[in-house]
């Protein structure tokens, strides 16, 4: 198998992409830097073997760590991120593999909660989809506590997450809610907006 350097990357043709070539990722830092660039150029998720699901799952979550900012009080220079997962886990053993390794000079740290109050000492929340059918009141009681809520549960952003995964055509992709991340104090980078597939919460020129 042939790996692809940043250059030969294409990013999905979503919102702002323009087909422009995808920026360089620093650092080998998660299985190998092959899984990492396939994952942000919209990779084939390999979605029979779900392990290898989420496997790019957990990928995108350490990424939207590097290119999204927390407010300092919320997260400070020399706090653990902490990331945390609401629900039925289903990255089976993924995110534990995460456990220890540095994203931005922080250390990672993985926890899996036992209820919704738990939550204000994260920094990322994945909600599973085992709780869809609370998923508005779950996001409800989350707002606006400086928390990047993730979940892959269909119109998860449009509904007021802040990034929701979204599978199309075999590929892993994301949806970014500007209005929800601005409401709790995060800032997404320029780059990470424009690998978006979508972007909600923008108003138009």
């Amino acid at each position: 198998m042939a790996f692809l350097t940043p250059k030969a990357m294409l990013l999905p043709g979503g919102t702002g992409s323009g087909g422009a070539a995808a920026p360089g990722w620093p650092g080998a830092w998660l299985w190998s830097l092959c899984v990492v660039l396939l994952c942000l150029a919209g990779a084939p998720a390999a979605v029979a073997t779900p392990s290898a699901e989420y496997q790019i799952k957990a990928a995108y979550l350490l990424n939207f760590a590097r290119y999204v900012e927390w407010p300092a009080a919320r997260l400070s220079a020399t706090q653990p991120l902490r990331v945390c997962v609401l629900g039925r886990d289903p990255f089976g053993g993924a995110l534990v593999g995460l456990e220890g390794r540095q994203v931005n000079g922080r250390e990672v740290r993985v926890r899996q909660l036992e209820g919704v109050d738990q939550a204000g000492e994260c920094h990322i929340v994945f909600i599973s989809d085992s709780e869809e059918r609370r998923v508005g009141g779950l996001l409800r009681l989350l707002f606006n506590r400086g928390l990047l809520l993730v979940s892959d549960i269909d119109g998860f952003a449009e509904a007021g997450g802040s990034i929701g995964l979204v599978t199309e055509e075999g590929r892993v992709r994301f949806e970014i809610n500007q209005a929800s991340l601005l409401r709790d104090g995060l800032r997404a980078s320029a780059q990470l907006l424009r690998l978006a597939r979508s972007v909600y919460g923008v108003r138009a020129p």
